[in-house]
């Protein structure tokens, strides 16, 4: 009897021990996060329902109310400033994309432009506005570029001239270095937001510039590199150096018949390391310029590995068939949920680098005439 007694009383230590650890954290972590509230009103709504959610990486949220004149009334907590979507049942794809903060919040628009609907007493809100002004001021020159390259290739023409697509790189090249001096301007106004770090997340860690993501990031002041964003660009620079500059990156996967087909079994020749998908437009469209590199510089010791984030084997090959893509193609169709893709970091296809003949990193991201150039400069000093 008295050891039993003895082992429940254990029992009962233990479970106490237990449940006021997990309070202990509990309330550490109610601590840290803040009330928010958004009072809003949209007008133009009739017995509506409005949502508002917020879904990245890590973290997702979803929360509704049902409102008769378009009034509405959200609260939470919040810990920190993070991106949140707006939207209703009746306004279909129109959508608010805003900065919301643990303070008080009003929203007020109209059904019809709800996506221009004024948002007042979150600070990050009104300089992320000030951002997406600039940035749509230089990716609305984008679109006329990108008609002109695709009526290059209509007419019978399988691909654009040489001419026409320089024309097209060096257009793009332009925006690139206006985009990059507006990330720095804003950063240099804003370096203890949380939307700069946002910012370099979006275009540098997205659409890989380990480079400029490393320079915009050490103009951070400390908060926002302890920000959400700021911590993912930290652990993301530690990722990346698996494919940076002086990395030899390697890894095994199936080819179209099953057979392991190993990067590193490549060595000896520069190789193309191609992320990419059946599905992908910019993929594709890219397509007709790799091909053309590889007809003029394969037989001088240029080769390409194409590793597809493709979940349909079906789609997959068919890809590779209709956009003649006869170099060696691996893949484990599991799309973005890949070990290889979070191992390397990859957040958006086309992502490639290329390897000198030891199979060490030497460039990323080589596109339209930038590879033919890298290309020539190797095979043809």
């Amino acid at each position: 009897m008295k050891s039993g007694s003895l082992y429940n009383k254990r029992l009962f230590t233990q479970f106490t021990t237990t449940i006021i650890f997990c309070f202990a954290l509990f309330m550490a972590n109610a601590q840290q996060q803040k009330f928010y509230t958004i009072k809003g009103k949209i007008e133009g709504l009739s017995k509506a329902t409005i949502y508002l959610s917020c879904s990245d990486e890590t973290y997702s949220f979803q929360d509704s109310v049902n409102s008769i004149d378009g009034s509405f009334i959200f609260s939470g907590r919040l810990k920190e400033p993070v991106m949140y979507m707006l939207k209703t049942n009746q306004t279909q794809n129109a959508t608010l994309l805003f900065y919301l903060e643990p303070v008080n919040v009003s929203i007020n628009g109209s059904k019809d432009s709800l996506n221009k609907a004024i948002v007042k007493g979150s600070a990050s809100n009104i300089a992320y506005k000030e951002w997406a002004q600039t940035w749509m001021s230089i990716a609305s020159q984008a679109g006329p570029m990108y008609k002109r390259l695709d009526s290059a290739t209509q007419n019978g023409k399988i691909n654009a001239s040489p001419e026409e697509r320089k024309v097209f790189d060096d257009g793009m090249q332009s925006l690139s270095v206006q985009l990059n001096a507006a990330v720095m301007a804003f950063i240099k106004k804003y370096p203890q937001s949380p939307v700069s770090p946002f910012i370099i997340y979006d275009r540098y860690i997205t659409y890989p510039d380990p480079e400029m993501a490393k320079k915009s990031f050490s103009m951070l002041g400390v908060a926002a590199k302890n920000s959400l964003y700021g911590k993912r660009i930290t652990e993301y620079q530690r990722i990346a150096a698996k494919t940076g500059i002086g990395a030899s990156p390697d890894f095994m996967l199936k080819d179209s018949s099953g057979k392991m087909v190993k990067l590193s079994s490549l060595r000896g020749n520069y190789v193309l390391v191609d992320f990419w998908a059946s599905w992908c437009v910019p993929c594709r469209k890219e397509n007709p310029n790799i091909v053309a590199a590889y007809r003029r510089f394969h037989e001088k010791g240029f080769d390409i590995i194409s590793v597809s984030l493709d979940t349909q084997k079906e789609a997959w090959l068919k890809a590779i068939q209709m956009d003649g893509l006869t170099w060696k193609h691996v893949s484990d169709l599991k799309g973005w949920d890949s070990e290889l893709v979070k191992e390397f970091g990859i957040k958006v296809v086309p992502t490639s680098f290329l390897l000198d003949r030891n199979g060490k990193v030497i460039a990323g991201n080589l596109r339209g005439t930038a590879l033919h150039d890298k290309l020539e400069q190797l095979f043809m000093p």
